[in-house]
């Protein structure tokens, strides 16, 4: 049975509750224009492969520093075992155990960035409490919950984090800071990284350059008689790209990426599917853009996934960023641990020296053992 989408609201606020069968979805992945995608040469898709590349990678590399805020909306959703861990552990426990739970959280993050150093602040603050929805009947289940203060920055080497220790209702009386080895990709999951809003613009390029070799090589991209499709739409002075990839990952199984790139928002993607073989999505994505200095940032983005089994939608992710600057000049300080939020008496453990510190007149003031 087809589900439609509902918007209930609960209390004070507004939960959007998301279930939709993708072999309902019919997705406009032209957006808003009114012509057709059309074939274009085959002889002419290296060309327009390597302009999407170029001009992407071009517009990112002009970020040297970042700074702003983002403000996220989060809806997960949990079946079965994974709910009732979810409801006894997470909320107030009353009333029958839902089948479905609906976990919805508003966080704000701001940040700075210097790219070109490969420096991280992030300064998460959830005011709010997480909200938990019976899925099924609307019920909100209360929540078990501490207000996240977090901060934390990223070193090419290490990272720092401070979180809140002791707190009274609701305010942070003392924090705990920990240094750690930072690693490859990313320090740990729950560290924001501002340079994800770009999702899969990052590899894009990197993507187009292998298959780009791949044509050179063999003429077309050909996976099992699925081939590369690029098709063209001209609305006035815009132009839009609709690039279909097939990929192979396991004897006779396939996906498809289908992404849409717009002259309009300097040829950055504006939407990004995954697909099956049947057309079914396992993850969609959804870009806005405002040009800020020069370079065109992420304004909004959202985010979905759906369950393969079923194709119901599983994650639903928001974002939208506020007061951006880009290439100003950030202060050396944001970037050490005197920028952690910590009072005097706070604690700070160095996990990669194997030391602990207290820390005081901002300064750190090595513990030893015998004073713990």
């Amino acid at each position: 049975m087809n589900t439609r989408i509902m918007l209930k609201t609960i209390g004070a606020y507004g939960v959007i509750l998301l279930t939709m069968s993708n072999a309902t979805v019919t997705y406009a992945l032209s957006g808003d224009a009114t012509g057709e995608f059309q074939p274009v040469d085959s002889n002419r898709i290296p060309e327009i492969l390597n302009m999407i590349s170029t001009t992407m990678r071009t517009n990112y590399n002009r970020i040297k520093t970042w700074r702003g805020e983002v403000h996220l909306s989060i809806d997960r959703i949990h079946r079965g075992a994974t709910a009732q861990e979810i409801f006894k552990k997470n909320t107030q426990g009353k009333g029958k155990i839902p089948g479905i739970v609906l976990k919805h959280v508003e966080p704000t993050i701001e940040f700075s960035l210097n790219a070109e150093k490969d420096l991280l602040f992030v300064n998460h603050n959830s005011e709010k409490p997480p909200q938990y929805i019976d899925f099924q009947t609307g019920r909100d289940l209360g929540a078990k919950w501490m207000p996240d203060h977090s901060r934390a920055i990223v070193t090419p080497e290490y990272y720092l984090r401070s979180r809140p220790n002791t707190t009274r209702e609701g305010v942070v009386l003392s924090r705990k800071a920990v240094k750690a080895n930072r690693e490859k990709r990313r320090p740990t999951p729950s560290i924001y990284e501002p340079r994800d809003s770009f999702g899969a613009r990052r590899s894009i390029w990197q993507t187009f350059h292998r298959v780009l070799q791949h044509i050179s090589e063999h003429g077309e991209l050909n996976v099992d008689g699925y081939r590369l499709k690029v098709e063209e739409q001209k609305d006035g002075d815009i132009t839009r790209y609709l690039v279909q990839q097939p990929v192979k990952i396991q004897q006779e199984t396939y996906f498809f990426l289908k992404m849409v790139f717009c002259s309009e928002n300097g040829l950055n993607v504006v939407s990004y599917e995954v697909t099956d073989q049947n057309g079914k999505v396992s993850r969609r994505l959804t870009w806005e853009y405002e040009l800020v200095s020069g370079v065109y940032l992420p304004k909004k983005t959202t985010e979905e996934r759906f369950e393969p089994a079923n194709g119901e939608l599983s994650y639903r992710e928001e974002s939208t960023f506020r007061t951006l600057q880009i290439n100003e000049v950030i202060p050396p300080v944001t970037f050490t641990y005197k920028n952690l939020g910590m009072k005097n008496g706070d604690k700070f453990i160095d996990k990669i020296g194997g030391k602990e510190y207290k820390y005081q007149d901002e300064q750190l003031i090595e513990v030893e053992k015998n004073d713990k």
